[in-house]
């Protein structure tokens, strides 16, 4: 059977919302290389107190380390802070925009955007220099919902946006977290009715990796391999599968890639299918 493409994939799960997604452009890597990874969309208020600020940098720095993918929008506070330290733990992040790739929203993030397509990338319905429209910034958030397997709040107020993909997520059957924050603090007015209304109360990526059946000691294994070895890994995400293709890419004689390949193996990383094809387990 064919893989679906990440439209297809979106759309099996926005016809739950009797919602549509229109054909997708991108820039940097092909999102269709990372539909195996495991994805958590980080999303929250534009204006974080310094707790929505440590919790985030604290879970997205260990859900990065375990090979998530962080999904968010952009947007100023806790959507760019997941971005940003993402990219400083050597993360890959898709960034969902309102706008046209050719015209990043807002402009302030365009150089964080930039960085995102080195080893991610910015994902947009819209033409290549769009300009956002009020109701887009809310359209979006389907596709944040619909791309991600665990949604993550760490702090949002009771009128937050993000209350709005959480919905959508929760309507797909896909896990809702929130992070509890102080009953005086405005901006977890709104985490704290997610957990109230049955949102995963969520204190460390640990609560999130139970979720989604990942191992954390898995991925700190796989974050302390060798630089070859990294390289190695990513072009198995990536679909590349066969230990020619990955040797003949790698410039690695044969020698090498078997030895390193063996280790990999070895050590609980890699494994090969039925037709020996190789994957990350």
């Amino acid at each position: 059977m064919n893989k679906l493409t990440l439209n297809e994939q979106l759309q099996n799960k926005l016809d739950r919302l009797d919602k549509k997604v229109k054909p997708l452009v991108y820039l940097g890597i092909d999102p269709n290389s990372l539909t195996d990874r495991p994805m958590v969309a980080v999303i929250g208020t534009r204006k974080p107190t310094p707790y929505g600020k440590q919790i985030t940098e604290q879970i997205v720095s260990e859900l990065v380390a375990t090979g998530v993918v962080i999904v968010s929008g952009l947007a100023f506070g806790i959507d760019v802070l997941a971005h940003k330290t993402a990219l400083s733990h050597g993360g890959v992040n898709i960034s969902i925009l309102p706008s046209g790739i050719k015209n990043i929203y807002p402009a302030s993030n365009r150089r964080i955007g930039e960085e995102i397509t080195i080893k991610g990338c910015l994902i947009s319905e819209y033409s290549a220099h769009h300009q956002p429209r009020k109701s887009e910034f809310l359209e979006r958030n389907r596709i944040i919902a619909a791309l991600s397997d665990a949604i993550l709040i760490p702090e949002a107020a009771e009128r937050s946006g993000s209350l709005n993909t959480a919905s959508h997520a929760a309507k797909m059957n896909i896990p809702v977290c929130a992070v509890p924050g102080p009953i005086t603090s405005e901006m977890s007015c709104g985490t704290n009715k997610l957990i109230k209304d049955g949102a995963t109360l969520t204190r460390t990526a640990q609560d999130i990796l139970k979720l989604l059946n990942l191992s954390q000691d898995t991925g700190k294994i796989i974050a302390e391999r060798s630089p070859i070895e990294q390289e190695i890994l990513e072009q198995i995400k990536s679909g590349i599968d066969d230990s020619l293709m990955i040797q003949k890419n790698l410039d690695l004689s044969v020698s090498k890639i078997q030895g390193i390949m063996t280790d990999l193996e070895i050590d609980g990383i890699i494994e090969q299918n039925e037709l020996g094809k190789w994957m990350v387990k």
